[in-house]
């Protein structure tokens, strides 16, 4: 069944996927989440494309125009809840169909390729790790990886075949890098790489004439988008500068910390193995090939593993270690392309063993999170499910004066938005980003003066549990009631988990606050 069927794992995971969405409503929304769809949800629900939940951070993007990010992820998002309606259920139903495509691209750059089955299977294994699907990355994902197809259908030893347009596969390769950088950069920038590299080694090997038009496109024409931005939109511009001084994907020269280390061996375990062991496989070769197939799968493994390693150093030592979760989605890439690769060697089927044997450590050390959702989340949704949360969220939310203020995380405010009447502010964002944001949040609370906060356990445990505790001390706050309402403890409540398994339990914490009269 393995050997014969290459799309078996990848519809094991996707349903395993549509499962933990229908049963649990998993994986909930992180809590960067809606920074990035509150300007399409705010447009859809009161017009005007801004996000006011983030107006005390980003005043531009705020009240005027939500340009702090590139907005090729909030057209499908536009269109998307346009039909289906805004809610958060809605928002999770997009990213799930996103993967989706994303899986079926994938199958058929490893049908072009030729791979093995088996290959694509182990490869497929490598999908559980991925478990956060709420960021405008999903789209860039599907967009790089969807370029990554085009260029191997233009390429004839890629397996072009009897294709007879490669411009066409040359051009729409170009056209959707142009996308990928529109909607994220890094990810943009990550698949601009590969598809070069990809391109000039299969024109070099099979005698082809480099396509020189698209490849210039798809350099020059983000440069071309930048530059109109920031002389014709001069406001769009200052809103995306907003966002670029308050959190910056540079970090400056440093060496890496422990926990930066153990979370890229942990996120990323596939890519730092086949970079071991690709190597020894080089020394182990039996005969060098001269087949097509052997050089296709070193091209393209190559291509995708170059960048990838140049990713993992970057994040470990000039920009921020999250960072890394960007090539997260090359490993099934990765390993599909690199057993076949092997095989093609021909250094012996012990070998070949061993090596899809020290992939199945590297299944489980990535997966933690996945077994988490699939065992402690489905407890936390039994003990309090979405369904519940959404009817005391509408509780917690009704029958308040026009203005009442509210700070609350993103997996609530999609529906809450639909309160036109109420002030919200998003619980990552109530001041400018500036030194401990522990520190910052107090002295917005302070001035903000919120009546009420409704956040998710990963919101309070990693962040307002302390800014609490340090708010009491404030001579204007008179009192703090504090409502867990999660009966079964999430992950996020213990130290030794918050790092490991995250944002599974949709049970909200209610904090009441009173204030004392004054200036």
């Amino acid at each position: 069944m393995i050997r014969n069927c290459p799309w078996l794992v990848f519809a094991l995971v996707f349903f395993w996927k549509v499962a933990l969405f229908v049963f649990t409503a998993q994986p909930v929304p992180a809590n960067d989440a809606f920074f990035y769809d509150g300007g399409v949800v705010h447009y859809l629900l009161h017009g005007g494309y801004f996000n006011p939940s983030i107006t005390q951070a980003f005043p531009i993007s705020g009240t005027e125009f939500f340009s702090a990010y590139p907005p090729g992820y909030q057209i499908p998002l536009l269109a998307w809840m346009s039909v289906f309606g805004v809610s958060v259920v809605s928002a999770m139903a997009l990213h799930l169909t996103l993967f989706g495509l994303y899986l079926l691209v994938l199958l058929a750059i490893f049908r072009r390729l030729e791979i093995p089955a088996w290959c694509v299977n182990v490869a497929g294994a490598f999908l559980l790790l991925f478990t956060f699907h709420d960021r405008p990355d999903s789209f860039a994902q599907l967009m790089g990886v969807a370029a990554l197809y085009s260029c191997i259908r233009s390429r004839r030893i890629l397996g072009r075949g009897k294709d007879s347009n490669p411009a066409f596969w040359s051009w729409l390769m170009a056209i959707l890098i142009i996308a990928a950088l529109c909607t994220g950069l890094q990810i943009g920038a990550m698949y601009l790489g590969i598809v070069l590299v990809c391109t000039v080694a299969a024109s070099h090997f099979a005698g082809e004439k480099l396509p020189v038009a698209p490849l210039a496109a798809m350099v020059l024409a983000p440069i071309a988008l930048a530059l109109a931005v920031k002389f014709g939109m001069p406001r769009a511009w200052a809103g995306f500068m907003e966002n670029v001084r308050q959190t910056p994907s540079i970090s400056g020269l440093r060496m890496p910390a422990l926990g930066e280390i153990l979370k890229v061996v942990r996120t990323v375990p596939a890519i730092l193995l086949v970079a071991l062991l690709l190597p020894i496989s080089w020394l182990k070769q039996h005969e060098d090939f001269e087949s097509n197939a052997g050089r296709r799968e070193e091209i393209v493994l190559l291509s995708v593993l170059l960048p990838a390693l140049g990713i993992i150093v970057a994040s470990l030592t000039v920009i921020t270690s999250n960072s890394i979760a960007f090539a997260n989605y090359l490993q099934p890439l990765i390993v599909a392309s690199y057993l076949a690769l092997t095989a093609s060697l021909r250094t012996g089927d012990s070998w070949l063993r061993l090596q899809v044997a020290c992939l199945v450590p590297a299944v489980l050390m990535g997966s933690v999170r996945a077994v988490g959702m699939t065992t402690w989340g489905v407890a936390c949704a039994m003990d309090f499910s979405h369904a519940d949360s959404v009817k005391r969220v509408e509780s917690e939310l009704a029958n308040h004066p026009p203005g009442y203020r509210v700070v609350m995380s993103s997996a609530f405010l999609y529906d809450a938005a639909h309160h036109g009447e109420l002030t919200f502010y998003h619980s990552d964002w109530m001041a400018v980003a500036h030194g401990d944001s522990r520190i910052t949040d107090v002295q917005a609370l302070t001035t903000l003066k919120p009546e009420k906060l409704i956040l998710t356990q990963f919101d309070y445990y990693r962040r307002y549990q302390t800014v609490l505790e340090r708010a009491r001390s404030n001579p204007g706050l008179k009192d703090i009631q504090v409502i867990n309402t999660a009966r079964t403890r999430p992950p996020d409540s213990y130290k030794s988990l918050q790092q490991v398994v995250q944002h599974i339990s949709w049970a909200p914490v209610i904090v009441n606050l009173s204030w004392r009269a004054g200036p």
